[in-house]
């Protein structure tokens, strides 16, 4: 299970060194965001420093383990993880056993912490389609066992996300459901009209929810109504402007002095911008490029299909989360609560998204050989 050092040559250094780099952006930015709201609260101000501390060492252990353990491993527990991952989707629904905050039912809470089954679900759905797609690759042709078996048990994930619900991991999660099956050679006769036909519930989804067509009335026309479903867009778009090109300077934002909602989780790259400026947005959109063209080139030079679809997928994931919340952040999604990989902060994502590195790291390992 565990990888030989003679088996491979060494990690791929950029890559590390670019986790290093944003989780490091991460503690800096969660503490100069969230310190005036921590001692207002919590009377605190090193409040969700320390924790977002413990959550990050427990990251990067989890990320050090998952290096060590070969990814040929995991073909072993992908029907046990998929059964998992449906079990707690199906936990979280439950009264008394999910947690509801904010209209939405998406923490299970065991007293002592909390997570949400949705951050671990969407890369064990990752880890299930890497080894179906890989198993059944000569069956392409054929409907069930080549597409329908494929939608089917992804599509289970996402139907229990949208329930919770939860519409903007779930929007993600079908990105890269259609993502994988395409790189995966399932044909795109099949791929397209069900492609068509999710969108179109997505858009059925969203007209029947009245806060769901605000949000998109708000981000078409935010100033329709500033104090109201588009306040955050407006304060988001506020504190871009106040930084300019070189910021405000680190600690110095006004924004999130409670004028940003969720400043240090959903909003914490619209403060990047205002402290920081463009040169720190640059930063951290190169950043996330570099890891993406890194993890990109570990999935290409993989030494089997499954290591290849899985990294692919596996980063995928992490791009789509990241495009998203700084697109929120300036104006190109509605507003929708999705953190920024490495840097909001939050228990469960970036646990998950650090261990989900690992896994890409050990392949780049095990490819250069």
């Amino acid at each position: 299970m565990l990888t030989n050092s003679k088996q491979g040559e060494n990690y791929d250094i950029g890559l590390l060194l670019a986790i290093i780099f944003l989780t490091g952006i991460g503690i800096l930015m969660v503490y100069s965001t969230s310190s005036v709201f921590a001692l207002e609260k919590f009377g605190d101000p090193d409040y969700f420093l320390k924790r977002h501390s413990i959550f990050l060492m427990i990251g990067l252990s989890s990320m050090i383990l998952f290096m060590n353990i070969n990814y040929r491993f995991y073909k072993k527990i992908v029907y046990p993880a998929y059964v998992l991952g449906l079990v707690l989707l199906v936990l979280v629904l439950i009264p008394g056993i999910g947690r509801e905050v904010g209209g939405a039912q998406r923490w299970i809470d065991l007293d002592l912490f909390s997570f949400q089954p949705s951050e671990i679900s969407k890369y064990i759905i990752v880890l299930y389609l890497a080894h179906s797609l890989t198993k059944k690759k000569e069956k392409m042709d054929n409907f069930i066992a080549g597409f329908a078996s494929h939608i089917i048990m992804a599509g289970m994930y996402v139907a229990l996300i949208l329930v919770e619900p939860d519409f903007g991991m779930a929007f993600t999660l079908l990105i890269v459901i259609f993502a994988m099956m395409f790189i995966g050679e399932v044909r795109l006769k099949y791929v397209v009209p069900i492609g068509f036909t999710s969108i179109a519930l997505l858009v059925v989804s969203v007209i029947t929810r009245g806060y769901r067509m605000d949000r998109i009335q708000s981000f078409l026309d935010p100033w329709q109504d500033p104090l109201g479903s588009g306040y955050q867009a407006i304060q988001s778009f506020i504190a871009i402007g106040i930084g300019g090109i070189y910021g405000s300077g680190l600690g110095d934002s006004t924004q999130k002095l409670f004028f940003l909602p969720q400043a240090h989780t959903d909003f914490i790259f619209s403060i990047i911008g205002e402290e920081l400026g463009l040169i720190g947005i640059a930063i951290v959109i190169c950043l996330f490029a570099f890891l993406f063209i890194r993890s990109i080139r570990t999935s290409l030079k993989a030494q089997d299909l499954f290591g290849c679809y899985l990294a692919f997928g596996l980063i995928m994931i992490i791009l789509m989360q990241a495009a998203i919340n700084m697109g929120v952040a300036v104006g190109m999604f509605p507003t929708k609560g999705i953190a920024l990989p490495f840097i909001s902060y939050g228990g469960t994502s970036l646990i998950t998204s650090l261990s989900a590195m690992g896994v890409i790291l050990n392949i780049s390992k095990t490819s250069m050989k």
